[in-house]
């Protein structure tokens, strides 16, 4: 177990296939989010799926991105599947655009800042009126587009230092995805940071939310196969993901 603040307020740390997951019970998550973006530590929320966590198995920068996250929320199904065929206790799943909402809805209450940072200009500024719209109560400190020429990169970090949000709220554009914040830790001051191209381009009205029935049953996925049809290619990792899990049950990891 690893605590997230004060209180009674816990979250348990999990491994999958050797990857770190978070069990974030559902009721625990508005006092886990507030504990982060409140706290002078650098709180990276990871949405992982099991593409990802293989990933992680292979890229030892990543690994360390997610090991040094406040919070690896599972998002495939058969990450928390894995979990229960390895006898862990099974996290709950979070569609990524409830989990960012749910969070914001945490921080509005407490006038929390919020700084936005991803996409073209339209995007951006798209988001930011959304989730000022949405969410009156939260303060937007600052934006920028995640198309910026490297020359930049060290003003729009001192920038968010110097702005100090409580939530970063990153999307597409950004070099590295989610290891951007990760390379950039030091950069920063405390707070929570959160990368989703996926629920950037949701809150930017250009993208559809799957629906919770298709989230739950596992196949919110199946559109983007239609689309690009060559992540069939990705077949033999989710087979070698199994192979794995019956590795890590027979040696009780």
């Amino acid at each position: 177990m690893k605590a997230t603040g004060t209180g009674e307020t816990r979250v348990e740390r999990i491994r999958v296939a050797g990857i770190p997951i978070d069990n974030v019970p559902e009721q625990d998550l508005p006092s886990v989010v507030e504990s982060i973006a409140s706290s002078k530590d650098i709180g990276q929320v990871v949405f992982l799926r099991l593409w990802d966590l293989m990933r992680a198995r292979r890229s030892r920068e990543f690994r360390a991105c997610l090991e040094a996250a406040a919070l690896v929320i599972p998002v495939s199904i058969g990450i928390v599947r894995g979990a229960r065929f390895l006898k862990k206790s099974v996290p709950p799943r979070y569609m990524p655009f409830e989990f960012v909402v749910r969070a914001l809805g945490a921080l509005e209450p407490r006038n929390r800042s919020v700084y936005v940072i991803g996409g073209d200009q339209k995007t951006v500024t798209t988001v930011e009126h959304n989730v000022k719209r949405t969410f009156p109560g939260v303060r937007l400190v600052g934006r920028y587009s995640g198309l910026y020429p490297r020359s930049l990169e060290a003003d729009i970090l001192t920038g968010i230092k110097k702005a100090a949000p409580n939530l970063v709220f990153a999307g597409h554009g950004l070099r590295g995805k989610n290891l951007w914040i990760h390379r950039h830790r030091a950069s920063f001051h405390g707070g929570m940071f959160l990368w989703s191209s996926e629920v950037f381009e949701q809150f930017a009205d250009k993208a559809r939310r799957p629906s919770r029935r298709s989230f739950q049953n596992g196949t919110d996925l199946w559109p983007s196969f239609f689309r690009r049809p060559w992540r069939v290619l990705r077949i033999p990792v989710y087979v070698w993901y199994c192979l794995v899990l019956v590795v890590h049950r027979i040696r009780g990891l």
